[in-house]
């Protein structure tokens, strides 16, 4: 079960003993998932935040266990900045979360200052900050800078950064991805190859100058 830092202090402090980070350049990071993957040329472009703006039902869960499980194939690190405390790692197999790295975290804002720890760090091939079950006052209330930040420390790293969300809330996004799939009870029957295969995708371009100014 990955370690959650229940502090920011604590969560330097781990940061702190690993390795050196490795600064090489990261191309893309595959998702495991056909049509995300063909969408964005790849996988989650790294230097970059990308959005996957997810419905209840629409496939979120599934296609972040794959990026865990593609991930822990080619043994990279991904940290998850799970902004309402609801991740919930019984209900992932063990392996795949050999490479993960979790904060737990009580409100958005606390959830940002996580995010700029472990982008900053360079040890992740991804770094997922799941804003889905964030109250929508609270994201509002998140200052178009804050954003900004986010995207200035991004470009500096090799991690590619992931934001889940309930609709488009990232300003300036380079690539915001809406989640299409509508999967029912009984699709948990049917084998998960099959359902990450049927997983449906549609791909938008950020249009910074235009969010920016807004």
């Amino acid at each position: 079960m990955p370690k959650a830092p229940t502090t920011l202090a604590a969560l330097r402090t781990l940061v702190a003993a690993w390795n050196p980070p490795d600064r090489r350049t990261c191309a893309g990071v595959p998702t495991g998932i056909p049509a995300i993957d063909a969408a964005l040329g790849g996988g989650l472009p790294g230097g970059q935040v990308t959005e996957f703006v997810v419905a209840p039902g629409s496939g979120g869960q599934l296609a972040f266990v794959q990026l865990l499980e593609t991930t822990r194939a080619a043994r990279q690190r991904v940290a998850l900045i799970d902004a309402s405390n609801t991740f919930a790692p019984e209900a992932v197999a063990a392996d795949p979360l050999r490479h993960l790295v979790w904060a737990r975290c009580r409100q958005a804002e606390e959830a940002f200052k996580v995010a700029d720890v472990w982008v900053r760090d360079g040890n992740y091939a991804a770094v997922v900050l799941d804003l889905r079950d964030a109250p929508v006052a609270a994201l509002n209330r998140i200052p178009k800078t804050t954003w900004h930040r986010l995207h200035r420390i991004s470009e500096r790293q090799p991690a590619a950064v992931l934001v889940l969300s309930r609709y488009g809330v990232v300003p300036a996004v380079h690539w915001r991805l809406a989640l299409h799939s509508r999967l029912t009870l009984s699709d948990q029957r049917r084998p998960r190859f099959e359902l990450v295969a049927a997983l449906q995708a549609e791909a938008l371009r950020g249009t910074a100058a235009e969010e920016l100014a807004g």
